[in-house]
């Protein structure tokens, strides 16, 4: 796939920081998920980039080729922070955030309904995903965190975060030193 098959984004009034999909990212991600089944054809923006250039995190269309829907709407790719959020998960982090989100479940409701509303503006065939981000069901889990890299992906992909500040605290930095993204061709981590 080049980057002619990728389709500009429709809807202009999206958040001006998402960028479009670079020659050079369509190389990079072939090499960094050379061993996963994530289909570059869901890629529809890059929601950020380090100070590298280089992409973070990814929007992914809500739904597959087929039509299928994908839930997903960030997608984490930094490995730096692929492998902190893996360290923090190891450290049980995620019951700590469920707790937060318990604490602030009008803010945590209202973030699931906005996220939604975004996945479905992006839709090319309107899919309306009854759940709230990443897929979480936002009725029957209200409080549930899924993992680290979702939350993530969607903080730094969003620039929006009932929990930002802690997520800010416990990652403590967002970016490599050293442009670890460009030389590294370990697998991203989906979100």
């Amino acid at each position: 796939m080049d980057i002619k098959t990728f389709k500009q984004p429709a809807d202009k009034s999206l958040p001006a920081f998402w960028t479009p999909l670079r020659e050079n990212d369509v190389i990079l991600l072939r090499k960094r998920n050379r061993r996963r089944r994530f289909d570059l054809s869901l890629v529809y923006a890059v929601g950020a980039r380090c100070s590298f250039g280089f992409p973070q995190v990814l929007v992914c269309r809500p739904e597959r080729k087929g039509g299928s829907p994908f839930p997903t709407l960030f997608w984490l790719t930094c490995p730096y922070l692929d492998r902190k959020c893996g360290e923090l998960e190891s450290l049980h982090k995620i019951r700590e955030l469920e707790e937060l989100f318990s604490e602030k479940a009008t803010e945590v409701a209202r973030w699931h309904e906005k996220y939604a509303l975004l996945r479905k503006s992006i839709s090319e065939i309107g899919i309306d995903i009854p759940t709230g981000v990443g897929g979480i069901d936002n009725d029957g889990a209200p409080h549930a965190v899924k993992c680290l890299h979702l939350q993530a992906a969607t903080w730094i992909g969003w620039r929006y975060h009932p929990a930002a500040d802690w997520l800010q605290k416990e990652l403590e930095t967002t970016e490599c030193t050293c442009g670890l993204c460009g030389n590294n061709e370990e697998n991203s981590h989906h979100s």
